[in-house]
Formats: C-alpha cells, sequence, structure tokens
C-alpha cells in the first residue's frame, strides 16, 4: 500500500513526525490484512465443517420448513387418510374423514314423543270399534295397538274378515309383521298408540280414505280420554257436571241424585271394577257412574232403581267384602223442575251419612 503525504500532511499535524513514520504506517497496514485473511479463512473452514457432519448424519427427507413445522406439531394420521403431494402441492385424501376437516354442525332433534295411556273402556271402546266397524270386509288383517299405565304397546282390537276381537288379556305387542303398514296415532306431542294391516294382496283404501279413519280414531280416542276416568273408564266429573244441567232443566220425571263415597283398606280401583262388574248386571246402561273425585261416584236413578237400589245394597258390601270396604251413600229426590237446590241436598245428606259413621244411607 502507498501513502500520498499529500492529502495527509502528517507534518503539518505532527510536527515531530519523519519519513520512518510512513514505513511503519505501511507495516501495520499489512499486518491488520494478513490477520483478516486469516479470520476469514477460518470462519469459511468452520461453516464447511459445519455442512459436511450435517450431510454425513443425513435427515428423514427433504421437506419444505413449513411441513416439518406442521409434522411435529399434528399427530399422526394414517397415511391414506392424510394428504398426497401432487406436484409439490398438499392434497387431501377422497377417502379422509369429512369430520377431520370440516367443523360438525349439531342437528336440531325433535322432542320425542310421550306415550298417553287411555284405558280401553267406555268410549274408547266405542272409539275403536267403530273404527274397526267402518273398515270393509277383505282379507286383510287390522290391529288396533295402544300404550298401557307403562308404556309398552299392546293389541287392543283386531279385525279379521268380518270378525272384531276384543282380548280380554292384553299383552305387550311384538315388532310387526314384514310386510306390514304401520300408522301412528299421534295427538301433538302425545303418541297414542298404532294401527297395523297385514294383508296378503293390496289394500282397496285409498290415502284420503284411511287417513280419514284414522283422523276420526284418533279424535275418539283424545275425547275419551279427556271425557272419562284414567283408571276405571267411567265417565269423569265434566260429564257429570254437564248430564246434571241437563237434568236440572230438561228432566220430567222424577228422579233421584246419589253420591257414593268408598274408604278401603285394600286397593281401591280393584274395588271400583268389581263394583263395575256388579253394577252392569244389574241396572244395565240405565243409570251409568261417573268418578268426581278419587273415591266419590255419583250416578242417576228413576224411582224404580232407586228402591232395587236400597234392597242390594247389603248384597253389594258383601260382594265387595265388609270387612275391608266401607260405604256412605247420600241422595237427594229432585222435587221440581229447575231444582236448584238438588244437588246441595245430595252433598248435605253424604256428609250427614259419614257423621253418623261408615255403612250409612241418607236420603233428603
Amino acid at each position: 500500500m502507498q501513502f500520498f503525504p499529500e492529502f495527509f500532511p502528517i507534518s503539518e499535524v505532527f510536527p515531530f513526525a519523519s519519513a520512518s513514520l510512513s514505513t511503519w504506517i505501511d507495516g501495520e497496514v499489512l499486518a491488520l490484512g494478513g490477520i483478516s485473511f486469516c479470520l476469514l479463512s477460518l470462519f469459511g473452514y468452520v461453516v464447511h465443517t459445519t455442512m459436511d457432519r450435517k450431510e454425513e448424519k443425513g435427515t428423514e427427507s427433504e421437506v419444505p420448513f413449513f411441513q416439518s413445522i406442521i409434522k411435529e406439531e399434528v399427530p399422526e394420521v394414517p397415511k391414506e387418510i392424510v394428504s398426497e403431494e401432487i406436484a409439490g402441492v398438499p392434497t387431501i385424501s377422497q377417502d379422509a374423514p369429512l369430520s377431520i376437516f370440516t367443523e360438525e354442525v349439531p342437528q336440531e332433534t325433535k322432542a320425542p314423543f310421550q306415550s298417553f295411556y287411555i284405558p280401553v273402556r267406555g268410549k274408547t271402546y266405542e272409539a275403536v270399534r267403530s273404527f274397526l266397524d267402518s273398515i270393509r270386509v277383505g282379507e286383510e288383517v287390522w290391529e288396533v295397538l295402544l300404550h298401557d299405565s307403562k308404556g309398552d304397546l299392546q293389541t287392543v282390537a283386531s279385525k279379521t274378515g268380518s270378525i272384531s276381537i276384543f282380548p280380554s288379556e292384553k299383552k305387550r305387542s311384538s315388532e310387526p309383521k314384514e310386510g306390514a303398514i304401520v300408522w301412528k296415532l299421534e295427538w301433538d306431542s302425545f303418541s297414542l298408540g298404532e294401527v297395523r294391516q297385514t294383508s296378503s294382496s293390496s289394500s282397496e283404501f285409498s290415502l284420503d280414505e284411511i287417513s280419514f279413519r284414522l283422523d276420526k280414531l284418533v279424535e275418539g280416542l283424545v275425547l275419551a280420554g279427556e271425557s272419562q276416568d284414567g283408571e276405571t273408564g267411567w265417565s269423569s266429573y265434566p260429564v257429570f257436571s254437564q248430564h246434571l244441567e241437563r237434568e236440572k232443566y230438561e228432566g220430567q220425571e222424577t228422579k233421584i241424585l246419589v253420591f257414593l263415597e268408598f274408604e278401603s283398606d285394600g286397593d281401591l280401583v280393584s274395588d271400583f271394577r268389581s263394583l263395575g262388574n256388579w253394577w252392569k248386571s244389574r241396572f244395565g246402561e240405565n243409570s251409568p257412574i261417573y268418578r268426581i273425585r278419587k273415591n266419590r261416584l255419583a250416578t242417576f236413578f228413576n224411582a224404580e232403581d232407586w228402591l232395587k237400589f236400597q234392597n242390594s245394597l247389603s248384597g253389594l258390601m258383601e260382594f265387595l267384602g265388609p270387612e275391608k270396604t266401607r260405604l256412605n251413600v247420600g241422595a237427594s229426590v229432585r222435587v221440581r223442575k229447575e231444582d236448584s237446590e238438588w244437588e246441595p241436598r245430595a252433598k248435605k245428606a253424604l256428609h250427614s251419612s259419614k257423621e253418623e259413621g261408615p255403612n250409612r244411607l241418607v236420603c233428603l
């Protein structure tokens, strides 16, 4: 390196400098240059050695950096559903489950239907029989299934040809036969049961015809459930109230309103069912029973049946079992049309009977 003193007037800045100073500076510059070259050579050697060691160790595969990061963070998935590289671009396999790549969206679920129990008595029996009678005679086998008190389906009636059968012992129904047509009997969110048709030939009914008959059956079952007692099948208090009002203003002959209140050490519902059989054998359909409370019944008698009832009371208690069942009776005679005190007198008579003790009858 050559030094140009005309650009650096050292002698003027440093009056004590001489020609030997220029020689010394040239030596220092050469020394610094040599040291820099050695350092650069050393750095190149270190880099080259490091690269050689990496090549000797080897790598699993030459993959882009972002793919190696994904491989470390994402759990390993079988090869057939991971991804395939086509022209360096990862593509999703067609066999991969859709749930792996898309977010599951919860689907709306309908509220399940609740089963509704309707005993096959009274108006329920009439609704089912009316439905079966409306079916034309053919080779089909029709079954009407309703829910029992546990919610299980049981066959309550069937029709083959022109013969309708109402089994006395109802058993839990099995699965529909192969080829059977099943219609669900539903009302709002309640399941009443179903109707099954098994036929060896094509049905003669059109869809409109069977839909009309099924709708009528469902409406009859619902009305029966609302108007009758669920445990006995007798008419309920709303029906009794309507009958009472009609008797007040329309009745002409002498009528007796009777309240019967029971106390039992056993199963009261079982006693009521036994009473129903006894009652029907003596009065038929002339004096229907209404269950207006849990342990209270009501009925209307004409003069003849009222006398028959009084004479049969001792036999009724023997039939029910006097050691476990007690009965109080309160009655009132309608003395004139539009008698507003008819029902209150009957209730007063019942309370008087209870005050006197069990197994008493009071008529006002």
